[in-house]
């Protein structure tokens, strides 16, 4: 046994396609069945009779039309705003003792500043998206591959992605330049799992490699209609009169990168907000911190002092005032005066200078935080919107399947049984606690200063550099180790140098 330590962390064309499926194709109207699609790949002129959906996406929280209601909505949502606006209402009438320009003219700014720091949000998220909508992937036209936009794909092309490129759309995998027709997949953006995934392409369509024999390609895909669900996937695919079934195996999700393989050739199948991945997303949701709800109810209850007090000043005026009057009417009038008399009370400026505060330190702070930049993908923080700062790092709920969804799931090679001997010169984590409880001192042995690969912490003078060849139980420390070297779905990248080298692995178990 292995022990590990965590550091845890057409004309004839359309004759071809009636003979392919004359049960669903009539005359040369494409009628798309309730319970499936049928995509013609390599033939945009039968693919635009079905009409699918564009590959363009977009993930902003508003549009031009709906900007300034829905703006102004999210705005009404806070007590305090809304209490202002009955306030500006109440300036409007004979009762208000001030000018209605001291209520309404803080309240436009407010509400003006708001709407202001909503749009700069939505317009960083426009531009994301456009980023997206214009990388280019290389798509077939006229026996040759061609960059193209990825808003342009339609349902039915063919394209190419090169290793550490990420899928456009959701692909039907056709070959490799892997010679078995598998590829390896990172699905991190889908599922955070940063292992990789095997996925094999049909027999048939292995070599459709080069441009000059993809365009030949002229397959028919019938396949479920667009859903959800990630790890499913039905459907056939009629290529030369033949009938061949589909799996999960041969789709290629968007989000998805390549690893491992020069490029590999799919067809596209969904694409834009049909994908799996965008199907999975909701719109973006009006999020109100803790902090903000808190402020709604000091905001009610500064009210409710407001309106005793206005209530005891309506009462008293009734009382005393001169009895000629009818002095409840009197009351009623004197307390909607009191109400935008003393309204002042509650500050109209805390929410502004709050969306302030948030938005400069999520444009300031976060974005520019060295301890919040990962330096090897050379990613930096990236705060979307402002309106959840002060709930970074507060945990409410845990739900986890394995310490590793919490961790950095990270694992080294530290100790093994062979024969039931131990070899490891290191102390684990378990037995370092273990000894601190029973009041054992353990002492860590300094390890040699050779350069080794990453994740490989193993030790000890008894196996390495040759030394097992001594050992009384030479033969089972051989076949130990061959079995680790041959049992895995590890592959090697990089240079071969300590350094250098990296290993892709389905596990961070296999790769340590």
């Amino acid at each position: 046994m292995a022990g590990w330590r965590g550091s845890r962390g057409g004309g004839d064309r359309a004759v071809e396609h009636i003979s392919s499926s004359r049960s669903i194709r009539l005359g040369k109207v494409q009628p798309q069945a309730p319970g499936h699609r049928t995509v013609f790949c390599n033939d945009r002129e039968a693919n635009a009779l079905a009409r699918f959906k564009g590959n363009s996406v977009s993930t902003t929280k508003y549009d031009v039309i709906t900007f300034l209601p829905k703006g102004l909505f999210e705005q009404f949502r806070r007590v305090a705003n809304l209490y202002f606006l009955m306030i500006s209402i109440l300036s409007c009438t004979p009762v208000s003792p001030v000018s209605p320009v001291t209520n309404v003219l803080p309240l436009a700014l407010v509400l003006l500043v708001s709407l202001i720091k909503e749009a700069w949000e939505d317009w960083k998220r426009f531009q994301n998206d456009m980023a997206i909508n214009n990388s280019t992937v290389e798509v077939l036209q006229d026996q040759k591959w061609v960059f193209t936009p990825w808003k342009k794909l339609q349902v039915g092309d063919i394209v190419k992605v090169k290793q550490d490129g990420f899928f456009p759309a959701d692909l039907l995998f056709l070959a490799s330049t892997n010679p078995d027709g598998v590829c390896y997949i990172e699905t991190a953006n889908l599922d955070g799992e940063t292992n990789l995934k095997i996925r094999k392409a049909l027999e048939k369509t292995w070599d459709y490699v080069t441009p000059e024999k993809v365009s030949e390609f002229k397959g028919e895909v019938q396949c479920e209609q667009p859903n959800n669900s990630l790890y499913t996937f039905t459907g056939n695919l009629i290529i030369s009169k033949q009938t061949l079934p589909l799996s999960p195996n041969q789709l290629l999700l968007r989000g998805c990168s390549l690893r491992n393989t020069d490029y590999i050739v799919g067809a596209v199948i969904f694409t834009g907000h049909e994908t799996k991945v965008m199907m999975n997303s909701m719109k973006i949701p009006s999020k109100r911190s803790t902090l903000e709800k808190k402020l709604d109810k000091l905001i009610l209850t500064l009210f409710t002092v407001l309106f005793c007090m206005c209530l005891l000043g309506a009462i008293g005026s009734g009382i005393f005032i001169n009895r000629k009057y009818y002095y409840f009417a009197v009351g009623i009038l004197t307390f909607f005066t009191l109400i935008t008399l003393y309204s002042p009370i509650i500050p109209i400026s805390l929410y502004v200078s709050v969306e302030m505060i948030k938005f400069i330190q999520s444009t300031q702070f976060i974005n520019n935080d060295l301890r919040m930049y990962h330096a090897e993908s050379n990613t930096p923080a990236l705060a979307r919107t402002s309106n959840l700062n002060e709930e970074l790092g507060q945990v409410e709920y845990i739900f986890s399947d394995k310490t590793g969804t919490l961790t950095r799931n990270l694992m080294e090679f530290f100790k093994c049984s062979i024969g039931g001997e131990i070899y490891g010169t290191g102390v684990s984590e378990i037995e370092m606690g273990t000894a601190q409880r029973t009041g054992v001192k353990v002492e860590v042995q300094k390890q040699s200063n050779v350069v080794r690969e990453k994740g490989f912490n193993f030790d000890d003078a008894r196996l390495m550099r040759g030394a097992w060849r001594n050992e009384p139980n030479s033969d089972s420390c051989k076949e130990f180790f061959r079995c680790l070297a041959i049992c895995h779905t590890v592959l090697p990248e990089g240079e071969e140098t300590p350094e250098k080298i990296r290993y892709q692995a389905a596990s961070p178990d296999e790769a340590a």
